[in-house]
């Protein structure tokens, strides 16, 4: 078999072995099939990762032009390596903490299933294939949110499948358009619009009103306002390993999205300097504000955390519409960081939830003194995910701001602006992230210390936090290796 099939093994593969789950079970511990079926799968993708040469892999031909298609190219290798170094960690951590929150078979059978889907967007040829994809995921996903069943949740579903729909209408009219101006589906570093002919009929200003929609309707899977809503309602309600990956994976497919059509599909050229640009701009930072200090304000732990994810995947958004070098590295840079940091912040707030003391409310961010006399390994890979999502140096957070700021300041007063909002959101998730940290370790003189009982951590949820808050930092210690792949596979052929 050719090493190019390897593409599809990791897409179709979890699919295939997630629904076996609704059958008869292959294995009596449903535990070890789950786990087994998904490390090979990410085994699978980083075997692809380093072998495949960006072959097309035609997987289904609609029409001469249509096409379901998938390539490992540079973008799709580093998202698809990245979401199978995370995933298999939340699996394992799902196996403790879904002891108490059954049902977990129809759990299991959807989570490895939006693995193999997740890794189809990544790897998505064409616009088409992306958007079947982008899809799937949606409702692969809403099972998730919905797992406990109770109207809150429900609630979430109906939020999180409406704002997705939406979205996915805008820019499935964007498909429609790039099919009859572009010479090519397949996706393209440059783009693949026909600008002679589109030139020649003036129909400019109307692809990029286009092109606008279709960035926004992806954007409601990032959590871009005005398409934010559904994000701090959903992941809340979601048990805690759904919440980990719609935060710090799932968001990343609205943002996967957008960069296919920024630099794949219309082309840096014809958005720079534009209406557009500065609109995305615009609708980024005010999302990363907006999502700053609602976090600021808000009590609810894992609502404060989503709040942050409203913000921090925006910054991702921003640094890709800077349309130059270092805002692709910056927006590589936060992708990786971000995904392990909030990753590690949800299943940290997990843990703190899973166990429930006598009088005592860890849903609460106001709620947790002491916590880190009891679970002092959680507490501390916490804090860890905090200082880099804050942006302290030798982090991941700091060296992909420090990125985001060079390339706005590129930008005149706008970029200037971009700049003055990065600092506030900083000292925002300082702000509410830091005083969780020091009330957990540094309860206070009024605290009683003779009741706290160190609680002991099964090592399914103990390694995901330690290798997750290590990623978060050595993103950062070793950004420079990030950066030289960056510059040389990424950047020459997209700008």
């Amino acid at each position: 078999m050719s090493n190019a099939y390897l593409t599809l093994i990791p897409i179709l593969f979890p699919i295939v072995t997630g629904f076996a789950l609704f059958s008869r079970p292959i294995f009596e511990d449903r535990h070890i099939y789950v786990g087994v079926m998904t490390f090979i799968t990410a085994g699978i993708t980083f075997a692809a990762a380093c072998v495949t040469n960006e072959e097309l892999i035609v997987l289904w031909r609609l029409t001469p032009a249509l096409s379901i298609a998938f390539r490992f190219d540079y973008p799709a290798r580093a998202f698809a390596c990245l979401v199978s170094f995370i995933w298999p960690l939340v699996t394992l951590y799902a196996f403790e903490y879904l002891r108490r929150r059954p049902p977990v078979d129809r759990f299991y059978a959807f989570f490895l299933s939006t693995f193999g889907i997740l890794i189809g967007v990544a790897c998505a040829a064409n616009l088409l294939t992306l958007y079947l994809f982008y899809e799937l995921m949606t409702f692969m996903t809403l099972p998730l949110v919905m797992h406990s069943q109770q109207r809150e949740a429900i609630r979430a579903t109906i939020s999180y499948l409406l704002y997705s729909l939406a979205g996915a209408a805008m820019a499935l009219g964007g498909f429609f358009f790039f099919r009859v101006y572009g010479v090519s589906m397949e996706f393209t570093p440059g783009g693949v619009l026909d600008m002679a002919r589109i030139t020649a009929e003036h129909h400019e200003g109307m692809l990029r009103v286009v092109t606008f929609l279709t960035l926004v309707g992806f954007g409601a899977k990032a959590g871009l306002v005005p398409l934010h809503a559904w994000l701090p309602t959903a992941h809340p309600v979601a048990p805690t390993p759904a919440s980990a990956v719609l935060s710090g994976l799932i968001t990343k497919a609205g943002v996967i999205a957008m960069f296919r059509v920024i630099y794949y599909v219309v082309g840096d050229e014809f958005l720079r300097g534009t209406w557009v640009q500065t609109a995305i701009i615009c609708m980024a930072l005010l999302t990363i504000f907006t999502g700053s200090m609602m976090a600021y304000t808000e009590k609810h732990l894992k609502k404060r955390i989503a709040w942050s994810s409203v913000s921090q995947v925006s910054y991702v958004v921003f640094a890709m519409m800077l349309l130059n070098a270092d805002g692709v590295r910056g927006a590589v840079l936060q992708i990786a960081a971000h995904a392990m940091a909030k990753s590690c912040l949800f299943l940290s707030a997990g843990v703190v939830i899973y166990f429930t003391l006598e009088g005592a409310n860890y849903h609460y961010a106001d709620q947790l003194r002491g916590v880190g006399k009891e679970l002092p390994i959680t507490m501390t890979c916490f804090a860890l995910a905090s200082l880099s999502l804050i942006g302290l140096p030798v982090t991941g957070g700091f060296a992909a701001k420090w990125y985001m700021c060079s390339g706005a300041l590129g930008l005149g007063t706008l970029g200037v602006v971009g700049v003055g909002v990065l600092m506030v959101s900083a000292l925002l998730t300082a702000g509410y992230l830091l005083p969780i940290v020091t009330d957990a370790f540094f309860p206070g003189e009024d605290y009683d210390y003779a009741r706290v009982v160190p609680l002991k951590l099964s090592v399914n949820m103990k390694i995901p936090l330690l290798l997750l808050s290590a990623g978060a930092v050595l993103t950062g210690l070793f950004g420079g290796w990030i950066m030289e792949f960056v510059g040389s596979k990424l950047i020459p052929v997209l700008l």
